[in-house]
């Protein structure tokens, strides 16, 4: 959506709201530039509203691990993580050139550079091939990938930060507008924060986009299928694990975050209460007797017969 249309459907819903119309939500979204940013100054950004801790350490391996996919190559360069690496290190790459041959006796594929997490663990660096001569196009990749490797630990870029705005508004209960992605519907008492996270996300190089939503038949409709679609499907999740708890077993605390999920599930629909109408009551008792099964279950009270459930809640 663009930050004009949603300019326009917010006035739309500004003038149901100046007619009395009753406030069910937010739909949120938000466009991105191109974003380079420290992971220190983004929790500074986000600490006032404690989601800070969503900007989390990237440890060198993983770093490396993806600016080898991340960094555009030439046509005649592979990357490859070796296959038996030094066990110096968590992780190593081959940066290999590969000289065209005539005929159909195959290329020959050289090794000319390496980049590895160094034995400190520290830092990724990037080096010739272990005992043998550099190729300068290879070492030239290797070094483009070790400095965009080293970045990654210390800096958040737009795939980092998207990844934290999902979080975000899962966090704050929101539920997804569209099968993809991309709009979310906040139930009303979450509304406040992310309208005061407008100033973070846009230091972060965020444009947020906020549309309340008032009471008129279709958005309650809109409101209604989204959050009631979302709460089932968490309820889908729930009734496969139940499954497999009680045909191959699941270890305690991964039972007691199931027990804890459904206490977080009741409270969700009672947020969605105002657009779920009568099926908030329907969706929280399959909950809670989903909670019971999982409880059993963690108790050692266990039986291979349980509640029915039908996923389909219909007012």
């Amino acid at each position: 959506m663009t930050s004009s249309a949603a300019s326009t459907l917010s006035r739309s819903q500004r003038r149901v709201a100046a007619a009395g119309g009753r406030h069910i939500g937010d739909i949120v979204g938000w466009n991105t530039e191109r974003i380079n940013v420290s992971r220190e100054d983004a929790r500074k950004l986000l600490e006032p509203e404690k989601f800070e801790h969503l900007i989390v350490d990237m440890d060198p391996a993983t770093a490396l691990s993806r600016a080898a996919g991340e960094v555009k190559r030439p046509a005649n360069i592979l990357v490859r993580p070796f296959s038996r690496p030094n066990v110096d290190t968590p992780a190593s790459f081959g940066v290999y050139l590969q000289n065209k041959n005539d005929g159909e006796k195959g290329d020959s594929v050289v090794c000319g550079a390496r980049c590895r997490v160094d034995s400190g663990g520290n830092r990724i660096v990037s080096l010739p091939p272990e005992g043998g001569a550099g190729l300068e196009a290879a070492l030239a990749h290797a070094e483009n990938i070790a400095a965009h490797a080293n970045h990654l630990v210390t800096h958040c870029e737009t795939r980092d930060i998207s990844n934290v705005l999902v979080a975000m508004v899962k966090a704050l209960s929101g539920v997804p507008i569209r099968n993809r992605g991309g709009l979310y519907l906040l139930p009303p008492p979450s509304c406040g924060t992310w309208k005061r996270l407008k100033p973070a996300l846009e230091e972060l190089r965020v444009e947020p986009l906020t549309i309340e939503m008032h009471d008129a038949p279709d958005n309650v409709a809109v409101a209604k299928s989204a959050a009631q679609s979302a709460l089932e499907s968490d309820i889908a999740e729930l009734l496969t694990d139940l499954e497999k708890a009680k045909t191959d077993g699941m270890r305690q605390d991964a039972l007691t975050r199931r027990v804890q999920f459904c206490n977080e599930l009741v409270a969700k629909a009672e947020l969605y209460r105002g657009v779920l109408a009568g099926v908030s009551d329907k969706i929280t008792t399959k909950v809670k007797e989903l909670q019971d099964s999982f409880q059993r279950q963690l108790s050692g009270g266990g039986s291979s017969s349980g509640p029915s459930f039908s996923i389909a809640v219909n007012d």
